[in-house]
Parts: structure tokens; C-alpha cells; sequence
């Protein structure tokens, strides 16, 4: 879907969507954007969408918040991954 949205973009936008692929199980669904804000929703086998809880993390530099950690997450998979 995300790779049919990115082709419907103008040039400058469709290179500000970054896409890669991860052949190994996701526990979370990271999203952060402009490396301020953080929207993680874990993935449980047993529930779905709105049974999933969504958290909203504003980096707020603190070195113990919840941001560095999701955030270390996030670039460990990403760079084991490829770009789409």
C-alpha cells in the first residue's frame, strides 16, 4: 500500500516516504517522525487494531524516557533491513 502511495507523490514528497522490509519478526510498529515523535503500537498475536494499545512519545531528551529506547529499537531493525 505504502509502496503504491509513494508512486501517487510528487518527486520531493515520494523522497521524504522511506520504506525498507525486516525478515524477522516486529514486536512493535514504530513509526518516528522529524526525530522528535515516537507512535509505537506492540504487536499481539492475540488481539488486534484497537486492542492493541498506541503510544504517543514526544522526545523530551531525557536520557531514562521511553523515546531512546524505541528509538534504538527502531534503528537496530532499520538497519538490518532494505530499502524498498
Amino acid at each position: 500500500m505504502l509502496i503504491r502511495l509513494r508512486a501517487c507523490l510528487d518527486r520531493e514528497s515520494a523522497q521524504c516516504l522511506e520504506l525498507h522490509v525486516y525478515d524477522r519478526t516486529i514486536r512493535f510498529n514504530i513509526l518516528i517522525v522529524d526525530r522528535g515523535l515516537c507512535v509505537v503500537q506492540p504487536y499481539l498475536s492475540q488481539a488486534r487494531g484497537v486492542d492493541s494499545p498506541t503510544l504517543v512519545i514526544a522526545d523530551n531528551t531525557a536520557a531514562d524516557g521511553l523515546f531512546p529506547v524505541f528509538d534504538l529499537v527502531f534503528t537496530s531493525m532499520w538497519e538490518r533491513s532494505r530499502p524498498v
